[in-house]
């Protein structure tokens, strides 16, 4: 777990700062472990190096939300990005997925962008972020379902 915060504290502690919400190693760890012990942790390794990891927390009622999408800064590519989203379509998959929501910092204009191009919507927004919203309709999931097939 410790190498999860690691990556957390290297992409996200300065932006956690800045807006105002240092990053608590304690509620990050304890949301990590429930992540992995319900099977909702995915993660992308290279030479045994840890590279990134999303996590989802069911909502209920067919919602979703990614309490998670990191990528170490030096491998950010198109290969760490499908492994992640890929995981993520195969956990939802075979499961109730009506609504994927996701909370971003203002401050974060790369996650911001990100959300943008998925097609997720601002559904709410305050003075320090986010919360992005995305239908998933069966449009959405066969979409979803052709661009993770092409490699």
């Amino acid at each position: 777990m410790e190498e999860y915060l690691e990556l957390d504290l290297m992409t996200l502690e300065s932006i956690s700062k800045e807006a105002g919400f240092p990053i608590d190693r304690d509620v990050y760890l304890a949301s990590h472990t429930q992540s992995m012990e319900q099977g909702l942790l995915v993660e992308y390794r290279r030479h045994n190096k840890l590279i990134g990891y999303t996590t989802l927390s069911d909502l209920g009622d067919g919602n979703w939300f990614v309490p998670m999408f990191v990528v170490h800064p030096d491998y950010r590519s198109k290969a760490a990005f499908l492994v992640l989203f890929r995981g993520i379509v195969n956990l939802l998959k075979d499961r109730d997925s009506r609504v994927l929501m996701s909370n971003v910092l203002r401050l974060n204009e790369l996650s911001v962008q990100f959300h943008k191009r998925l097609g997720f919507e601002i559904t709410r927004e305050n003075h320090s972020g986010y919360e992005f919203t995305l239908a998933l309709t069966p449009e959405v999931k066969r979409k979803w379902s052709n661009f993770v097939a092409v490699t």
